[in-house]
């Protein structure tokens, strides 16, 4: 895991639904077209999130992704649901929980993850993924 200079995320309890960034799927895939590994989402529940899939080389690659993920979560107080599934297959899902959709602090920290974990992928996954290469170890 890098540090690199990037905004922080805003404490959740000072924010209110003003703080919604994306009050719409559209405006979220714009604001999304620079993180290519990321996209926009309504989940069953109804709230919009966005979200990222990968399929590491094998299960302690995927651990470590999921550790530096969890570790910059906890630096910015901000926490996505992180799924791992057949034991290599993460999804990072982010929203803001407490307004029940996405704000500049999902989008800041979709950031911080590309810039800062550096996962590494299957093979296949990647030569299938090139857009994933800047995130690779």
């Amino acid at each position: 895991m890098t540090q690199e200079n990037t905004t922080h995320c805003i404490p959740c309890e000072s924010l209110d639904s003003s703080f919604l960034l994306l009050p719409h799927l559209k405006d979220t895939q714009d604001e999304l077209s620079k993180l290519t590994l990321w996209k926009a989402t309504m989940g069953n529940d109804r709230v919009e999130k966005i979200s990222r899939s990968f399929t590491a080389k094998n299960f302690q690659s995927a651990l470590d992704a999921i550790n530096d993920i969890g570790q910059i979560a906890e630096r910015e107080g901000h926490h996505p649901d992180i799924h791992l599934t057949s034991y290599r297959e993460v999804e990072i899902v982010l929203t803001t929980h407490s307004l029940g959709g996405v704000t500049e602090n999902d989008i800041s920290l979709a950031k911080m993850l590309d810039e800062q974990v550096k996962i590494v992928y299957s093979p296949r996954w990647l030569k299938d993924n090139p857009d994933a290469k800047p995130t690779a170890k």
